[in-house]
């Protein structure tokens, strides 16, 4: 059966994840996945097959230091990478994730696409509280539905600052392209799990289990939490909180092993004693360093249980780079009493290329790029 194939890419401050996809339907096979990072001294390229264990960079952190990197000596690297992984620029599919995007979920009555285009033009300062001719506003209509025997629309309006957006061009200019697309990572997540767990209830025997009504993405990177609640597999609510969580990269490593050699099991005397107490520290750590975003959850759903008559979230999935921080499933789940999943519903997955079968235990990190996929248009 034939396939789609795309080039999509999905960008966050200066970390880039290029993908070759071939996709039919829900199925999805990654033929090719690159990432690039750039660190604020240097330029350096990463692989996907080089990057795995290593320690990850913080983007927003050194923004600073990043004012005083060559930009030319930037794009150059990049251009180099892109062209180095045969990226084809004219038809590169693009999602961006960066601080700052607002986001509000308005009802309307069913109108003509022009009609809709002109109110969201002309009047879309009414929906927000804030200046915004300081952002770049874009919209997507939801879904349709009736009320009082009225068909109506909910259309989910996206604000990203505009300081943020000529910056990306600017960018992208730089290296010679254009985009065609650009999606927002957030509304590619939103795409990606309203798409799985509503196929996931046309199995009657696993719907109560694997789709549960309600539930909330969390995309985890080194220095941004993104957040993103789903109504019945609409777009509900979405926020996103900065963090620094590149303190964990030697937890990770410690915890799969890498971290741990002869003396220190001499030291303890006792493999078990050592190991009980090698998971004890890490949760520990893990666990310090989310509150914040725990806190934030927490609030999150208190804010959806309000308006929903008191009805907690069914649950949490997670996805991104820091997904597969050890006993992360665990430690959401006391905290916030959800049942927490890390990946995607109904044992979903895409499948890696021969060349690249090393990274299919890292495929629940790309969450977004998985989304953009799935853009129909």
């Amino acid at each position: 059966m034939f396939k789609q194939k795309q080039w999509l890419a999905v960008v966050r401050g200066n970390h880039w994840v290029v993908a070759k996809v071939a996709r039919r339907k829900l199925k999805l096979d990654i033929l090719h996945l690159s990432e690039f990072r750039i660190e604020p001294e240097s330029e350096v390229e990463l692989n996907s097959q080089e990057q795995l264990g290593e320690k990850e960079l913080s983007t927003k952190e050194s923004g600073q230091e990043e004012q005083g990197l060559n930009s030319g000596k930037k794009s150059d690297s990049l251009k180099a990478w892109l062209h180095k992984n045969h990226v084809p620029l004219k038809n590169l599919r693009l999602a961006v994730s960066c601080p700052g995007v607002i986001t509000r979920m308005i009802t309307l009555p069913l109108m003509a696409y022009q009609d809709l285009n002109k109110l969201l033009t002309a009047q879309v300062e009414q929906y927000f509280t804030l200046n915004i001719s300081d952002y770049v506003v874009d919209y997507r209509v939801l879904d349709r539905f009736v009320e009082g025997g009225d068909i109506r629309q909910r259309v989910l309006l996206a604000a990203l600052p505009k300081y943020q957006w000529e910056r990306l061009w600017s960018e992208w200019e730089e290296i010679g392209f254009k985009p065609k697309v650009v999606d927002l990572a957030a509304d590619g997540l939103a795409r990606l799990y309203s798409q799985l767990t509503l196929k996931g209830k046309s199995h009657k025997n696993t719907a109560d289990l694997e789709a549960p009504l309600d539930i909330a993405i969390v995309e985890l990177s080194a220095d941004r939490a993104e957040f993103i609640l789903l109504e019945q597999g609409v777009f509900f609510l979405y926020s996103d909180l900065e963090v620094s969580l590149e303190s964990l990269d030697q937890v990770r490593v410690t915890v799969n092993g890498k971290g741990l050699g002869n003396e220190q099991s001499e030291e303890y005397g006792d493999a078990d004693l050592q190991t009980a107490k090698l998971h004890a520290w890490a949760k520990t750590e893990v666990a310090a360093t989310l509150e914040n975003v725990l806190q934030a959850l927490s609030e999150f759903f208190g804010f959806f249980a309000a308006r929903h008559f008191g009805k907690s979230i069914d649950r949490i999935y997670i996805t991104g780079d820091y997904s597969d921080l050890p006993f992360i499933q665990e430690i959401f789940q006391s905290n916030l009493e959800v049942f927490t999943q890390v990946g995607f519903p109904n044992a979903w997955r895409p499948r890696f290329s021969k060349s690249i079968s090393i990274l299919q235990k890292n495929g629940m990190k790309y969450g977004s790029l998985y989304g953009l996929a799935l853009r129909e248009g």
